[in-house]
């Protein structure tokens, strides 16, 4: 059983699509846990996109995911994080493939807004659980 973090970013909560994006995931055989709405803080963002911060439209990003609230979500199943990565599509809207959720949904004109987030791999799912989880808990006290 494999886990993988995914996070609904803001333009997909404003479009409502995180409800069509959960059934497909349960279509294709994988289960959803800790399922929550939230709003991002700007440390909870350079860190969970420090990969990025040097990055000349990083001060736009960072924005668009502060400008409302999120989904996170765990997903797992049998190859939890390739079947996610699969179904959502390459990070550009424009060059995702046809049917995808970033092709369906991501804004073709600002393609910064690709709607969803997904670990990559079995480490980064473990860390960015964690981390949202930790975030959800320092908001709790």
């Amino acid at each position: 059983m494999e886990k993988t973090f995914v996070m609904i970013k803001p333009d997909g909560f404003e479009k409502k699509v995180f409800k069509e994006v959960m059934e497909r995931f349960l279509e294709e055989g994988l289960s959803i846990e800790n399922i929550i709405i939230t709003t991002l803080d700007e440390e909870l963002v350079n860190e969970h996109y420090s990969h990025l911060l040097d990055r000349d439209f990083y001060p736009h990003l960072k924005e668009y995911l502060l400008s409302g609230p999120v989904v996170t979500m765990t997903v797992f199943g049998h190859n939890a994080i390739s079947k996610v990565r699969n179904m959502i599509g390459a990070t550009n809207p424009l060059k995702a493939a046809e049917g995808t959720i970033r092709a369906l949904y991501g804004n073709k004109e600002d393609t910064t807004q690709n709607v969803i987030h997904a670990s990559d791999s079995i480490e980064n799912a473990e860390l960015e659980i964690k981390r949202f989880d930790n975030y959800q808990k320092r908001l709790v006290r």
